[in-house]
């Protein structure tokens, strides 16, 4: 006797199955060995938006994901491009430019080395600090932490939202989330984003001080208020290749080393 899952119409029938797969995949992504997809789905959103001044981070993928295929392999990939070229031995430009096809390759392949974004931190990270030499050299020697504040209300009083506080402290900017980042394409993400952030805000108060220079003329003070912040942010924007990420696991805190 058939069932009644077997008596309803063929496109009912198509329905329900489509219903239980993505009930099974969802069960899958819940899994930790799934769940931190949407971290990996977040950076590399983040990365294609044309208004976000990203880090370059494709070096550090190579260097630390990369190296041991490219040295093993570079020389002769196997692979043949559009160009028509092949891996050679000798080293010359035809060799260099099919390294750079076959690492493109590699970052546009639909793995673009999830598993290594999505694996789960093995140890609790909630801080990241991007140094700035400008910042560290203001307030090195300040002792009771005044300028900090001030700079820190004046410019950052805003700046937390969703269970995030960002600012400054003596080495840089600072930026704190209640709870620990879960993988590295989460790390990254929350990197480019406060980069960008970063960026913006110096801008942003920048432009108010000149805006105001246009009505007025600026004191003394105000001159060097906004020199600081021009060598603030030149420092900041200047240095956008991030070559690798150091991790204080005292402090719980992500350091990018940007070059």
């Amino acid at each position: 006797m058939p069932s009644y899952l077997d008596m309803l119409p063929e496109d009912t029938i198509t329905h329900i199955y489509r219903m239980l797969y993505k009930s099974v995949i969802n069960d899958m992504k819940a899994n930790g060995k799934y769940k931190n997809l949407v971290c990996f789905d977040k950076l590399l959103e983040i990365t294609k938006n044309p208004y976000v001044d990203t880090l370059n981070y494709y070096d550090y993928i190579v260097n630390s994901c990369i190296d041991n295929i490219v040295s093993k392999y570079g020389g002769s990939t196997g692979f043949t491009g559009s160009t028509g070229f092949t891996g050679s031995t000798g080293y010359n430009i035809e060799e260099h430019q099919e390294d750079h096809f076959y690492n493109s390759l590699l970052y546009s392949s639909s793995l673009y080395y999830k598993s290594y974004y999505i694996k789960p931190l093995n140890f609790d990270i909630n801080k990241i600090e991007i140094f700035n030499f400008f910042i560290y050299n203001l307030y090195k020697d300040d002792l009771d932490n005044d300028g900090l504040e001030v700079f820190n209300n004046k410019y950052f009083a805003t700046s937390y939202y969703s269970g995030i506080t960002k600012g400054i402290n003596k080495n840089g900017f600072i930026l704190e989330k209640e709870t620990s980042f879960r993988c590295l394409a989460e790390v990254i993400f929350y990197i480019i984003d406060f980069y960008d952030f970063i960026k913006q805000i110096l801008y942003m108060n920048i432009e108010i001080i000149e805006q105001i220079g246009g009505v007025l003329n600026l004191s003394p003070a105000k001159i060097k208020e906004r020199d600081t912040l021009i060598d603030i942010l030149n420092y900041h924007i200047n240095h956008r290749f991030l070559e690798g990420l150091l991790y204080d696991i005292k402090y719980k805190c992500s350091k990018p080393l940007l070059e």
